[in-house]
């Protein structure tokens, strides 16, 4: 079995937090496991072909934090570039049962979604309390998706 499956190019910012010295990521990876250990080929500041990182994706932002190699201190606040080696392929949005349903009975197909609107419409649906108000949100996100096409 393939220690990855693709690679994914990412860049961003060197940042100190706690002694450590962290790669923030410029752009929220999506669809992506995090807390997941992997490789990054890193090019910039230093060049490092096999660094192991850790994945750790919060809602607004994605974090490498290296397992072994110290970054140095001072290069805090400096940009940075490499490869992701992502040990497997990116994930589907998991859409509840019920908006499933309702989709496909209103025949919305979810297949040109982005990552950044499944987790938008996926988050409104999951915020709401009710039955009555999910309902009535599942009703305005199959509206949203028709009046796209």
């Amino acid at each position: 079995m393939p220690r990855h499956t693709g690679e994914l190019a990412v860049h961003g910012h060197l940042r100190q937090r706690e002694g450590k010295m962290l790669l923030v990521v410029d752009e929220r990876l999506s669809g992506h496991d995090t807390f997941l250990s992997t490789t990054l080929r890193l090019e910039q500041p230093v060049h490092e072909p096999e660094l192991a990182v850790q994945i750790l994706t919060f809602d607004d932002v994605t974090v490498l934090s290296p397992l072994s190699l110290a970054l140095p201190q001072e290069r805090a606040g400096e940009g940075w570039s490499g490869t992701l080696l992502v040990p497997h392929g990116a994930r589907p949005p998991a859409i509840p049962d019920d908006l499933a349903k309702a989709l496909a009975k209103a025949g919305v197909d979810t297949g040109g979604w982005s990552s950044a609107e499944a987790r938008h419409l996926l988050t409104f649906l999951g915020e709401a309390g009710a039955a009555s108000v999910r309902t009535e949100r599942i009703a305005m996100i199959i509206t949203t998706l028709r009046g796209r096409s």
